[in-house]
């Protein structure tokens, strides 16, 4: 067991993009979900308990640990909010269209698709995914020209990110030419010539765009739309956070569809 710190400044440059993840629920997932793709963990003595088996697997299969104080984690991870573990691990790669239209044609029932039109802010994207992932909403897809996954944003999932996979179009205009060629309609948020949301019919495929947190949505997207909806409010503020409304329009899918079944908590 090794004390040895190695600065996130020495890390290799690898041909697979690796990213340090930290937190609690994203390292728990990390470690049950993609153990292959983890290269270092790092944590400290008051959370070794609960990693007591990933640290037992990294020492059987050559994988380095070290435990480390919270003040040292606090400077790898360049962060206070690490919670006493981080796990450096090859990031997922976005996959393709072609990718999620084999995986969708495994699907037989809804698959309702989520398009980020230019989302930028890492904590909306981490809150989205959590929100996916508490819906069970697989697919999410951006442009190719959307940032990678941060580490900020992995931590705000709280485990969503691994649980939700990511898919890179050409733009927008090229994705949503794709999803209508697949039967979806394409439903986006709007102030203007908007039916409310709570009296809107959401069909089986859909996907739902959500814009810019300050622009909103592209006009290539924009104009492509099959329908603008609109979350009712008391217009006390000028409008929901991005993440805020993903939750309500995640929501309302999944109970107009049934989506969920597990028990009430």
């Amino acid at each position: 067991m090794s004390k040895k710190i190695i600065p996130r400044n020495q890390v290799k440059t690898a041909q697979v993009p690796e990213l340090l993840f930290y937190g609690l629920h994203i390292c728990e997932k990390l470690g049950d979900r993609r153990r292959s793709d983890i290269i270092r963990v790092y944590c400290t003595e008051e959370v070794m308990p609960s990693f007591k088996p990933l640290l037992q697997w990294c020492a059987g299969n050559r994988k380095a640990y070290h435990i480390v104080t919270a003040k040292e984690l606090e400077k790898i991870t360049g962060s206070v909010h690490h919670e006493g573990v981080a796990i450096l691990a090859r990031q997922a790669p976005y996959a393709s269209l072609r990718d999620l239209e084999q995986l969708l044609s495994k699907h037989s029932g809804p698959v309702p698709l989520l398009y980020l039109d230019g989302v930028q802010n890492p904590h909306n994207i981490g809150t989205i995914m959590r929100v996916m992932a508490s819906f069970g909403w697989p697919y999410v897809v951006g442009p190719k020209t959307m940032a990678p996954m941060s580490a900020a944003a992995a931590r705000m999932s709280e485990g969503g990110a691994e649980f939700v996979e990511v898919f890179a179009a050409e733009s927008g205009s090229q994705f949503i030419d794709w999803a209508k060629n697949l039967g979806y309609k394409i439903f986006g948020t709007s102030s203007h010539e908007a039916t409310s949301l709570y009296k809107t019919s959401l069909p089986d495929r859909v996907v739902i765009v959500l814009g810019h947190e300050v622009h909103g949505m592209s006009k290539e997207v924009d104009r492509k739309l099959d329908q603008r909806i609109a979350i009712p409010t008391t217009g006390q503020v000028e409008s929901l956070n991005v993440a805020a409304a993903t939750g309500i329009l995640v929501g309302e899918y999944t109970r107009q569809h049934k989506l969920v079944s597990g028990p009430l908590r």
